[in-house]
Order: C-alpha cells, then structure tokens, then sequence
C-alpha cells in the first residue's frame, strides 16, 4: 500500500507531466501561428496530439501537414494511422492506396493488413501482412504477419501458417525471444506440446528477463512427465536467480501446483512460501492472491481463502472465477446473502462479455 507521502508524489508527478504536455501544446500552436505555412512545425503539432492518442485533432494537423509536403511518406503513414484509430477506416485505406500508386512500401500494406483486421475481413488482412513481410522482411513485420496468423486460429491453415512463418523468423532471428516464445505458443495452439516446451525453455535461456516464456511455461498443463523436470528447472532456477521478482516467483508456484503439487497435496508448504513472496514483491498484483484463496480452499482453510479471494476482486473486480470461488466458500459458511451476491456478479460478468462479443463495429467499451 502506498502511503501518504508516495500518494501525494505521485499526485505530483501526474500534474506536472499534464502541465508539461500543456505548455508543450501551447509552444507547438504558437509556432505554428507564426508560420502557418511551415511543414515542420504543423507536422510536431500533428505528432504531439497522434502521442496524446488526440486522433482527431492528429488527423487535422497531419493532413495540412501531408498537403504542405507535396506527400511525404512518413507524415502520410501517420495520417494514416491517426485515421484508422480515430475510426475512419476508408479514408485511412484511401490515403494508403494513394501512397501506394507511388511506391510499394511495406510498412504501408502492414497498416492495411490492420485495417483489414479491424474490418474482421481476415483473408485480405492475413494478404497484406503477407506483402509487408514479402517487401521487408524485417523481425517486426515476420512477427507481426506470425502472430496475427495464430490470433485467428479458427482459420483453417492460420496456425500451420503461423508456425511456418514463426520457424522462419527463428531463423533469421535466432536472437529474438519474442519471436522464440511466438513459436513456442504456436506450436502449443497446435497441440505439439512437447515441441512447444522445449522452445519456450530454450526462450527462457535465450532471455531469462523476458517475462512471456516465464508466464507460459508456469501455467502450461500439457507437459509430458519426461520434460515436467525441465520446466520446473528453470522456472526454480529463475526464481532462484531474480529472488525481487514477483513474476518468477509466482510462476515457479503455479507450475508446482499444476503439476501434481495441488491436486496430490504435495510441497504445499513450498507452493504457499512462493506465493506469499509474490504477493509481497507485488501486493497489486491479483494472480498470487487469487492462487492462494485456491491452496487454501484446497486446504479448507477457509476464512484464509476468503480473505485472499477478496483481496483478489479487490484488485481485479471483474475476475469472474474469484467471485465464483467467494460464492461457494460463504454458501459453505452459511453466509447465503454474500454468496448470493457473488453469484449475481457472476452471471453479471458473463452477461457483460456476452455483450462485448456482439457490440457494433465501432461501438466498443
């Protein structure tokens, strides 16, 4: 918990980077007052407000910047960006193809397969990352065509295609953890989890600050006995090794109570240590909290688990599983009010992601 005197830096350092961003805007606008038709200074002011996510008055700027250009291609595939996110997909798709007509760029058709993505019109989308890539084959435009392929895996062929694209970045790239862990989690999707273990563990030495292969290997289930000792290796030798990071730690917990430690009843004495340091390295975290109410509900320690499962939906009010577990620990208690209400906000979450599912185009929260 923070207390009062980190409260109230905190208060301050918010307020003086709006005052800063104030008199940064205001410095912008009246350069550009002086000299209207100034190309730079109209694009800075067109760059602050598309870096304080203003998109519609970044669009303004941007625009008479692009036309005082003549058409320059790095404020054009700004514009471009500042139109898709303030919600005008064909005038963003219009100034693309414009830019286009003149020269074949990646990047541009990267941003095409975005907006093909957010028109849910996957094939055209999956065709433009292709090209991005096919055009500039660099680490961010592989990873990027790889990881919208798993993203839509309901696809027939995305995720062959995904783990075709990802094997390929691997190798091009062996340095890379994102594009290690991106082929790790491919392979899982695609129920080759063996193979899909080994390359995360070899993410995980590859970068053993990369959290991503960290997380993934601890709540990975489907892992054969012969490779189980691995995992546990290195998540404990993580652990081991950045003693002040709540993440290793807690996932070194979860991966012991996956594997036999919470069903069995095993190292539960362990698993409880390693959780409770990772609520203490990050008290604002909800996984190691929530976890906890688990081992202790395992434990019919209940008033312990009702405490931690409070302080999880304390942190995370619409994670719908500890207020499940809160409706079933006070119906066991007698408590029939509080676990009727837990049970509401149950079906109140559920009915709000089903909501969420069939929101307008255009219309999300």
């Amino acid at each position: 918990m923070l207390s009062p005197s980190n409260i109230a830096c905190a208060l301050w350092q918010a307020s003086s980077q709006t005052n800063e961003r104030a008199q940064e805007e205001k410095s912008l606008k009246t350069a550009v007052d002086e000299q209207p038709g100034n190309v730079h200074r109209v694009a800075a002011l067109g760059e602050f407000y598309l870096r304080q996510s203003k998109w519609r008055d970044s669009v303004g700027w941007l625009s008479k910047a692009y036309g005082l250009s003549g058409g320059d291609e790095s404020i054009g595939y700004d514009l471009s960006f500042a139109l898709m996110q303030a919600g005008d997909l064909d005038g963003a798709r219009r100034q693309i193809e414009q830019m286009l007509s003149r020269s074949d760029i990646g990047r541009l058709h990267s941003l095409l397969g975005a907006i093909a993505d957010k028109r849910k019109d996957y094939a055209e989308a999956a065709r433009e990352y292709h090209r991005a890539a096919e055009l500039d084959p660099s680490e961010s435009n592989i990873f990027e065509l790889a990881t919208f392929l798993l993203q839509h895996k309901k696809y027939v062929g995305f995720v062959d295609e995904s783990i075709k694209f990802f094997r390929y970045g691997v190798a091009q790239y062996p340095k890379s953890s994102q594009m290690m862990v991106g082929l790790g989690v491919a392979l899982y999707t695609s129920q080759q989890y063996d193979d899909a273990i080994r390359v995360l563990c070899a993410a995980v030495d590859l970068d053993p600050t990369d959290r991503r292969p960290v997380e993934f290997l601890g709540k990975a289930q489907k892992v054969s006995p012969e490779l189980a000792s691995e995992v546990d290796k290195r998540l404990q030798d993580l652990a081991t090794r950045y003693p002040e990071n709540a993440a290793t730690t807690y996932y070194y917990a979860y991966s012991l109570w996956q594997r036999g430690g919470g069903e069995e009843g095993k190292d539960l004495d362990h698993i409880e240590a390693l959780l409770r340091k990772a609520e203490t390295k990050s008290p604002g975290w909800y996984e190691p909290h929530y976890q906890l109410g688990v081992l202790y509900q395992s434990e019919k320690r209940y008033q312990d688990a009702i405490r931690e499962m409070l302080e999880t939906v304390k942190i995370e009010p619409e994670f719908a599983p500890a207020h499940y577990r809160l409706a079933m620990l006070y119906g066991r208690n007698g408590e029939r009010a509080k676990a009727a209400s837990e049970s509401r906000k149950v079906q109140q979450i559920k009915n709000q992601d089903r909501a969420d599912d069939f929101l307008p185009k255009g219309k999300e929260r």
